[in-house]
């Protein structure tokens, strides 16, 4: 093989893939993101709690949709569905996570979600159902926007470290109740655009934002940040 063709071989080759990636992008509506800077690290997870709630689901199906199972069970199966679906709450998604970091669950309404208590740090979570089209799109809000709430003023944070607070984003396809990403972030990073946009509110004051956002916010601020991907969906 003289250079020429060697060459021409191995360009048209690297385009072909190139171009394979970029037709998958265009399909699925996700954004290729890659950094060099060394901020972005792999998240670890505990491989045993990634699947549970979509083995829980697809087992409460098939119970519902079995003639031979009693009125109970499949009663029983429905609130199982129910609490994976629900447009209400995330809390099965939460505890979820919980288990997932290895960490414990903080089952009160208000305050922090989970802590770590090896390394005195809470965790925020903003599971969010959505469809595998663009996750690091999918829109989280935090409700209830005050002073006191973004600079974690609370009786209920009162003993955490609260400066090393974690905001993990996990969007969940909601047909199947998977996990498609789980983003970890530092909550601060958020800090001063909440503060920015508490003067512009008018009605409930609720600030939204996504993985792509925090990505971008943990660039400006040089601040690492932890991603674990669901290789079903990238």
């Amino acid at each position: 093989m003289n250079f020429k063709f060697k060459f021409d071989f191995v360009f048209e080759n690297n385009f072909l893939k190139i171009n394979k990636t970029l037709k998958k992008v265009m399909e699925y509506g996700m954004d290729v993101i890659t950094y060099y800077n060394g901020l972005e690290a792999p998240l670890d997870v505990l491989d045993e709690h990634i699947n549970t709630l979509n083995e829980d689901r697809i087992v409460s199906e098939k119970i519902i949709n079995d003639p031979n199972r009693t009125v109970q069970e499949k009663r029983i199966a429905n609130y199982a569905i129910i609490g994976m679906t629900s447009s209400a709450s995330n809390d099965i998604y939460e505890e979820q996570l919980s288990k997932i970091f290895g960490i414990t669950n903080i089952e009160t309404k208000h305050g922090w979600d989970g802590y770590d208590g090896n390394i005195n740090e809470p965790y925020e979570y903003k599971p969010t159902k959505t469809n595998t089209k663009n996750p690091m799109g999918a829109n989280v809000n935090i409700n209830d926007e005050s002073e006191n709430k973004i600079n974690n003023i609370s009786p209920h944070k009162i003993g955490y470290n609260n400066y090393e607070a974690n905001l993990v984003i996990s969007p969940i396809n909601k047909d199947t109740s998977e996990f498609i990403c789980i983003y970890k972030f530092k909550e601060h990073i958020l800090h001063r655009s909440r503060m920015d946009k508490l003067p512009d509110y008018t009605s409930r004051k609720v600030y939204g934002t996504n993985i792509r956002k925090c990505i971008d916010l943990s660039k400006k601020y040089n601040v690492k940040y932890y991603k674990w991907h669901n290789p079903k969906f990238f």
